[in-house]
């Protein structure tokens, strides 16, 4: 990734703000910042970060040699010498959003799901008033995140930024770069369960936000028993009236919003879905507490599309695909079978389903109950994917749905076969839900399909 700094920074600006020490003579301008040595420009400043498939530092010298500067951890390579360039890359985008003249809040959204459409939503809701600057996809992790920041274009007045986790610790160090002075949990799921034991210690990973907050607002669900702890929290809520700010929808496709049980608008919306209202008074709750009007958040609500969710339907000749590939929990999944059994247009309704991964001990319990789960949704078909989705096909049994209707395929390294099983059993004009952990990439499946046929 290259990005464009608005506000160029010097070379000893950013060694004295991240800790670093300067190694040569380094005194020019930063306009950019590139963590892949292949983007690098002369001038620019290459971070050489570590991951798990990758390691920077082994790509310092070539950075160097196209002309840019490195932020290193090794004394071999001329530029800024730094400890940690994760954390160092965190200290720099904290630094960053003190230099943004106009800023006047910085919203954090983490949870379990929800987190990239509340902050679309969010984001839509803001610019009715000010200039925001979201983070964009799902760059939540702590290089995403920070990159996020140091994009953001010198007339930022509002910053957007996810905060996600797999383990302890991530959102503290995530929060206390950002300093927010807004905060939204969206929610407490089993996301990353397997990391974190249990879902009290999820609700204590998610609560890690508020040490990067300074006399700020948080904002939780009022019906999550796990957050109720936090007394000075604010709440929303889908249908309860007593939260601090909470939604109420209609059989007719409007919304009334409300604020201390008062009503503060009620508006048409494009969704009906339970968990993108709950998106919904999340991103209104927040919306409020940065200055949003009611008229603004009238225009708002309108200028919120389908878009705006994460979810995409994608013909692919006489089928159609719900693709919804980004993650998976088990609330997520429980959500994407009722968004898909809304979906009334279409002659039957089917499922694709890969493995949820870092569920640890849990995890044949928690893919047996989504098996169990879908048996209501009167799914046409049923197609699992992965290793650990033969719980998904005991507990749908378990429960009723036939077997002749399940078919599974524990290779993942051949998509190719369930495009085949879904080539010989489709039904014309049908919609299939697409849903999996990320890292499964179940998207796969449709390259073995054309746009104008699929047998």
């Amino acid at each position: 990734m290259r990005i464009k700094l608005s506000i160029p920074m010097t070379v000893a600006e950013i060694a004295n703000n991240t800790g670093g020490a300067i190694l040569g003579d380094n005194k020019h301008i930063v306009t950019h910042i590139v963590t892949d040595s292949r983007e690098v420009k002369e001038g620019d400043l290459f971070i050489a970060l570590k991951g798990k498939r990758f390691n920077g530092e082994s790509y310092a010298h070539e950075a160097i040699s196209r002309g840019a500067v490195t932020m290193s951890s090794s004394r071999e390579n001329n530029g800024i010498l730094v400890s940690d360039t994760r954390d160092a890359l965190l200290q720099l985008a904290a630094y960053y959003t003190t230099k943004l003249p106009y800023i006047k809040y910085k919203v954090a959204i983490t949870g379990s799901v929800g987190k990239t459409t509340t902050k679309e939503f969010l984001r839509v809701l803001l610019n009715e008033r000010y200039v925001t600057h979201a983070s964009d996809g799902n760059l939540n992790n702590e290089i995403g995140m920070p990159l996020s920041i140091l994009s953001a274009p010198i007339n930022t007045e509002i910053l957007v930024c996810e905060l996600g986790m797999n383990h302890e610790g991530e959102i503290s160090r995530l929060s206390k770069s950002l300093a927010p002075n807004v905060a939204v949990i969206t929610n407490i799921g089993t996301s990353h369960i397997g990391n974190l034991g249990s879902r009290e210690n999820i609700a204590k990973a998610k609560l890690e936000v508020l040490e990067g907050m300074r006399d700020g607002k948080l904002l939780v669900p009022k019906d999550e028993p796990l957050l109720n702890e936090v007394n000075t929290a604010l709440t929303f809520s889908v249908g309860d009236c007593n939260a601090d700010f909470s939604v109420l929808s209609t059989n007719d496709g409007s919304v009334s919003l409300y604020k201390k049980g008062a009503k503060i608008l009620m508006q048409n919306f494009v969704f009906s879905e339970e968990h993108l209202l709950s998106c919904l008074a999340a991103a209104f709750s927040a919306a409020m507490l940065c200055g949003v009007t009611k008229e603004e958040l009238n225009r708002g609500v309108l200028h919120i599309s389908k878009e705006n969710a994460r979810q995409k339907i994608i013909s692919k000749g006489n089928l159609f695909f719900y693709q919804d590939c980004y993650n998976a929990s088990l609330e997520s999944v429980s959500a994407a079978f009722k968004s898909v059994a809304n979906l009334t247009s279409y002659p039957a309704r089917s499922a694709v389903l890969g493995d949820i991964l870092e569920l640890g001990e849990h995890s044949k319990k928690i893919h047996r109950q989504i098996g169990k789960e879908l048996v209501s949704f009167e799914f046409h078909k049923i197609y699992l994917f992965g290793n650990l989705v033969e719980s998904v096909r005991d507990g749908a049994v378990e429960y009723g749905f036939p077997e002749e209707r399940i078919f599974l395929n524990t290779d993942l390294n051949r998509p190719d076969i369930t495009a085949s099983q879904i080539k010989v059993n489709f039904q014309t004009g049908e919609i299939i839900l697409l849903k999996a952990s990320r890292s499964i990439r179940l998207e796969r499946i449709l390259d073995f399909f054309d746009d104008g046929s699929n047998t």
